[in-house]
């Protein structure tokens, strides 16, 4: 099996035991690795009745064929779970070291189940893996806890680690990699996943060097060779100013989301969190993943005053400057800094816990919440600083803030009650990413249809409808941003080839402003599996995992009912003297995008659809 150890740890911490076992062609074949493999693990080891937070759940964590390949950005993995925020299928991508530590000793995953009853981590050691006792670490913030693991078993180590949200089962809690330098499976709560089996880390030593072998590996360096001055001059801007560069074009564009999805211009605030000012304020250097050629992440300092930060540490990156800045009418930089820190230290997710944020602002400000409701603090939009006590309180589950915020927008709607639902922005218990389905038709049925909720990452339309063409399958120009016709398949389409990317598991990046295309990823999968597909097969593959997604989402109760948007995102124009956007048509929309699926009425697969995808041992 080219491109595959054919291994993966299947480790029960009720048992406490490790056993070694194959992928398999079958599975390897069908769906890749990555985000679709762990769905094929995931639909054959829970059923409907399934509590995200109890033993029977697994987490899987899931390499793909070009993670710690030369392919450029590939050195990612995904994290897969039921989740306990939405209650369905949840994989969570993330970078840094601990993908391709993973795939050197001799993995292409670990699929852990059971809990144990006290705290313990995973160490993977060279070929080997056991369960250790982890009281030493529980308790510690995810930097402590990453500085305390490199001590005992190398600065080369690596782990995967919750911080004390995750051990305290909050249900936003994320999965943190590489301390300070931190890397993120944030959405889902996948931290509090592991929190429920008292798994604190996966910890990977720096003790295994063997890579999968490829089936052409010098056809594979000669052509990722040949692309990466290409894809390294496409790719500049990202490079000089990471994703934090995109707020001004995202705002001009009319994208950004600002105080709680009301506002349409703020040009002042936006001009105090942009990519540009971020790197001539608190910016230190730039950071990346391993083995990465764009190194999107930055590196920043507060040396002083309130936001002072805990030395060097990973600076917001777009979704968070959004969340923690335009969202909350906040355009103070050094306060989303240290709101960041907190998030990252604590283990949450920034999107999840910066919308929770935005809607108690606006209950507040609406008379549904008060002071007294709220541990006596006086919170609101452009009161950055309450933020940090608020935040900590929610990691934290602590007082009332924690019992009424601590779970995520869609718990707290139901614990406020009257109309807080108007307010709320989230789909099938996911908060918003930070772009604006009114500006992109496409990313309303993303969000609308997305197998884990409201994220930003299930199309990424708002790219494909801007400035990246797919030529291979008939795209020649970026697809019209609010045009019904045509909408359904490509969104669909964009959604198939989003799971390839989680399923290699690639870097998104690699494919804003065509920096790589569809012909190169195919040709660097065939390079290193030697499967010699096409492109039409390729994303088929995509197709099958995404229905599988659905299946599985279709036996924990998804229908029709939960494929919707926001009430204010289905009602509201977004209105400035230079813009006009009306809401989405999004039962229109979805009338299309069912009939392309292949879905019945109801949101289910149809039994041909089921056939025709190669599911009928999941139905």
């Amino acid at each position: 099996m080219y491109g595959y150890h054919d291994r993966l740890a299947w480790v029960d911490l009720t048992h406490r035991t490790v056993a070694f076992h194959p992928v398999g062609t079958e599975d390897a074949e069908a769906f890749v690795g990555g985000s679709n493999l762990g769905a094929a693990i995931l639909a054959r080891l829970i059923d409907g009745s399934t509590d995200p937070l109890g033993p029977d759940n697994p987490v899987i964590f899931m390499s793909g064929p070009f993670t710690g390949t030369p392919v450029p950005a590939g050195s990612r993995h995904a994290v897969i779970a039921l989740s306990p925020l939405t209650g369905i299928f949840c994989s969570s991508i993330s970078g840094g070291t601990f993908g391709r530590r993973l795939r050197e000793s001799h993995l292409d995953g670990i699929v852990v189940t059971g809990a144990s009853e006290t705290p313990v981590c995973i160490v993977v050691d060279g070929d080997t893996a056991r369960i250790e006792d982890a009281a030493w670490l529980w308790g510690q913030d995810t930097f402590d806890s990453d500085d305390a693991i490199k001590a005992r078993f190398g600065k080369k180590t690596s782990a995967a680690v919750i911080g004390p949200a995750g051990e305290i089962l909050n249900r936003m809690a994320n999965v943190v990699h590489d301390g300070r330098h931190t890397r993120v499976a944030g959405r889902g709560g996948m931290g509090a996943v592991m929190g429920s089996k008292n798994l604190k880390a996966v910890i990977i030593t720096d003790a295994g060097k063997t890579l999968p072998e490829a089936y052409d590996a010098a056809g594979l360096k000669a052509a990722v060779t040949e692309r990466l001055p290409y894809m390294k001059e496409r790719l500049q801007f990202f490079r000089t100013y990471g994703t934090p560069g995109a707020m001004d074009g995202i705002h001009k564009g009319g994208s950004l989301p600002i105080d709680n999805w009301r506002g349409a211009r703020a040009p002042e605030l936006v001009k105090k969190l942009t990519g540009t000012t971020l790197a001539e304020t608190i910016q230190v250097k730039r950071a990346g993943c391993n083995r990465c050629p764009i190194l999107c992440g930055r590196l920043v300092e507060v040396k002083d005053g309130p936001y002072k930060t805990g030395g060097v540490i990973e600076g917001p990156e777009y979704e968070t400057l959004g969340g923690f800045g335009s969202l909350q009418n906040n355009d103070n930089l050094e306060s989303v800094a240290h709101l960041n820190e907190i998030c990252n230290r604590l283990g949450v997710d920034t999107i999840s816990v910066s919308g929770t944020l935005a809607f108690a602002n606006e209950c507040v400000e609406k008379g549904l919440l008060t002071a007294k409701d709220l541990d006596g603090l006086e919170i609101g939009f452009r009161r950055p600083e309450t933020y940090a006590e608020i935040v900590r309180r929610m990691a934290m589950r602590q007082g009332a803030v924690g019992a009424l915020l601590g779970d995520g927008t869609r718990a707290a709607v139901a614990r406020i009650g009257g109309n807080a639902s108007e307010y709320a922005i989230e789909v099938k218990g996911l908060e918003l990413g930070m772009h604006d389905p009114r500006f992109s038709w496409g990313q309303a049925l993303g969000y609308a249809t997305c197998n884990r909720g409201g994220c930003h990452m299930s199309s990424v339309a708002h790219l494909y409808e801007n400035h990246t063409t797919l030529e291979e399958l008939g795209y020649p120009e970026p697809f019209p941003g609010r045009q019904r016709d045509g909408k359904a398949k490509q969104s669909a389409i964009l959604q198939d080839l989003m799971r390839m990317r989680d399923s290699m598991v690639w870097c998104n990046f690699t494919q804003t402003l065509n920096a790589a295309t569809l012909s190169h990823f195919v040709e660097w999968y065939n390079l290193i599996t030697g499967r010699g597909i096409d492109p039409e097969g390729f994303l088929a593959i995509g197709t099958r995992s995404f229905q599988l997604e659905r299946m599985i989402n279709n036996r924990r109760g998804v229908t029709a009912k939960d494929d919707t948007l926001p009430i204010r995102l289905r009602r509201r124009k977004k209105q400035a003297e230079d813009l006009d956007f009306d809401p989405p048509p999004i039962d229109q929309l979805l009338s299309d995008y069912y009939t392309f699926r292949g879905w019945d009425d109801e949101g289910r697969l149809l039994p041909a659809t089921v056939e025709s995808n190669g599911l009928r041992s999941f139905a």
